[in-house]
């Protein structure tokens, strides 16, 4: 069942064709790096090679090598009315990072608690066309993205981009204009829109085979 959502969404990447509009983005990270000065954490998380989707049906992969030091950043911001949460990550190269997300606060004692979902695995499936993710949050909560390195002893993590996009239903409903999102508390701002064009295809891709 696994390998079969896995190749669902390889489908969906492959099919993309149309223009398409793009969404409003409520966090948008350009060039973010996990680097050596950043804080540590004991222990990852594994990487079961399924992302979470909507329906919430993965669970805490677990953590691995509890001894072994790892560099985290983290990005935070409030969702609004957005509470299915759509993270796009696009790896410039490299196979060193790995995202998670968490509902309000992160602890990286205990990295299960508050874990919604992660990517599954690092690196893109195809270069340029970013690797994605999705979570379901609380109205107004604070979503909060943690990307550790997984290469215990590198100094930086690889580079990325990061769009994360917030629809009030399944049906890909962007937020009204007219919904204020506060600014993130702990984010690298970027006039990019990196990821628009794809990701917006991939929706349109699914809904065209729905």
């Amino acid at each position: 069942m696994k390998l079969m959502r896995v190749v669902g969404r390889v489908i969906a990447l492959i099919a993309l064709s149309a223009a398409v509009a793009g969404a409003t983005p409520i966090l948008t990270v350009t060039g973010g790096q996990v680097l050596a000065t950043d804080p540590s954490q004991l222990g990852r998380p594994s990487r079961n090679g399924v992302p979470q989707d909507w329906s919430g049906t993965e669970l805490y992969p677990g953590a691995i090598n509890p001894s072994t030091a790892y560099n985290f950043t983290t990005f935070s911001v409030n969702v609004g009315l957005g509470e299915f949460v759509q993270v796009n990550m696009d790896f410039w190269g490299g196979l060193n990072s790995f995202i998670s997300a968490y509902d309000t606060s992160y602890n990286p004692l205990n990295p299960a608690t508050t874990w919604l979902g992660d990517i599954g695995s690092s690196g893109n499936f195809f270069p340029g066309v970013p690797s994605f993710f999705q979570v379901r949050i609380p109205v107004n909560h604070t979503l909060v993205l943690v990307v550790n390195n997984v290469t215990p002893g590198a100094i930086n993590g690889d580079a990325f981009d990061l769009l994360v996009e917030g629809f009030i239903d399944t049906e890909y409903t962007d937020i009204p204009e007219t919904t204020p999102v506060p600014e993130p508390a702990t984010m690298l701002l970027g006039g990019t829109g990196f990821a628009l064009m794809a990701i917006r295809r991939r929706i349109a891709a699914r809904k065209t085979a729905a």
